[in-house]
């Protein structure tokens, strides 16, 4: 009987024990609940409470040159899922944790698998970006929400250059993680309907995109702050009418102003508007994060038939450069053109100034004309 009894309790041992094992898909879900839940804390240190990963020892490594997703440190462990061992490499700020980056070499989990766990797990998925049918666009992001935790966007690479791969990437927060310059073509953020109908991020590379944006402004007519709203197209701006400020921007000496913002291929810029009561006179772009070299906006704008010449140098600086330039051409008014560049590792942040009375500001004592020290 005892026997009996005994054999029967294994026998319900072994019906019940699979509904508590947990997949290597469950234990991800697990790591990304703890990641995105509201207490968690984002700063190096509280990546040791993520269950199943072991981490290098602190601090996190500065990294010479930043990574496309902005981080500037990074922190690696391993993860051990069940039967799966992945490289994991945390990223962000030198003091909080942005981004989450899972890679493995072995048998892939599978993206259905992924996505079914983190919906056992309490998670809603919207498909936020896919790929363009057509492109070797291998990855799809999802925001996910829960009731328990803060918002985050989770990414599932399952092909690298039409090769099968699998990667995942978890960014903390419901913003979309900047796509390079090459990727814009290859995805889409209109991913609800058919594959045939998602329009890609965009069609030009970034710096195409300030050149057009530049030649668009410039081709304007600004005769009254009515005609501002269409001056940057996709701009949004704060308000419809200039607001009178006693404050001074960029010792700009217009006392009133516009401002809002516009993102051109995904680059962030903040857009003012300054002029007198009636009309505007200078339109500012301020790029809000960091690019690589090796771009060449002016030379942009020449091809599109502007004659861009050398108008004036700012001071000397060792991490930025203020160049005015007179920009002409045969359809449109002569107008100022500053270009601000500065300089961060082998990064770049750019602004730039559009004077449409054909104007230069005020000379600082240590502004330089073409060609007089380091000019050019």
């Amino acid at each position: 009987m005892l026997r009996q009894i005994l054999l029967a309790v294994v026998v319900c041992f072994c019906f019940i024990l699979p509904a508590f094992s947990a997949g290597p898909e469950d234990q991800l879900a697990g790591a990304v609940k703890v990641a995105l839940g509201k207490s968690f804390d984002n700063d190096w240190s509280g990546l040791d409470k993520i269950p199943g990963i072991k981490w290098a020892p602190l601090p996190p490594t500065s990294l010479t040159n930043c990574l496309p997703d902005g981080g500037c440190f990074t922190r690696q462990g391993t993860a051990t899922f069940e039967d799966r061992t992945l490289l994991v490499i945390a990223s962000g700020a030198r003091s909080i944790v942005t981004n989450l980056y899972f890679r493995g070499k072995g048998a892939p989990i599978g993206a259905d698998t992924v996505l079914a766990a983190l919906k056992r797990a309490g998670f809603s998925q919207e498909l936020a970006r896919c790929p363009v049918k057509g492109t070797p666009g291998g990855t799809n992001w999802y925001r996910l929400k829960s009731a328990s935790t803060m918002p985050g966007v989770f990414a599932i690479q399952s092909s690298c250059n039409g090769q099968p791969c699998e990667g995942f990437q978890l960014t903390l927060g419901e913003d979309l993680p900047k796509l390079q310059a090459k990727q814009l073509s290859m995805y889409s953020e209109q991913c609800s309907g058919a594959a045939d109908t998602r329009a890609a991020v965009a069609t030009s590379s970034p710096q195409e995109a300030v050149a057009q944006a530049l030649a668009a402004a410039i081709g304007s007519p600004v005769s009254d702050w009515g005609a501002i709203a269409n001056v940057v197209p996709g701009a949004k701006w704060f308000g419809a009418k200039p607001q009178k400020s006693e404050l001074t921007y960029k010792l700009d000496p217009n006392p009133y102003s516009m401002s809002g913002n516009v993102a051109l291929a995904q680059r962030q810029f903040s857009v003012m508007a300054s002029g007198t009561p009636t009309q505007p006179k200078t339109l500012y772009f301020d790029e809000g994060g960091l690019h690589p070299r090796g771009e060449d906006v002016l030379g942009l704008l020449r091809r599109q038939g502007f004659d861009v010449k050398l108008a004036r140098c700012g001071p000397v600086y060792t991490e930025s450069t203020n160049n005015w330039y007179a920009v002409t051409s045969a359809k449109t008014k002569p107008v100022m053109l500053l270009q601000s560049i500065r300089v961060d590792g082998k990064q770049l942040q750019d602004g730039y100034a559009i004077r449409f009375d054909n104007t230069l500001p005020k000379r600082d004592p240590r502004d330089r004309d073409p060609g007089v020290n380091g000019c050019k």
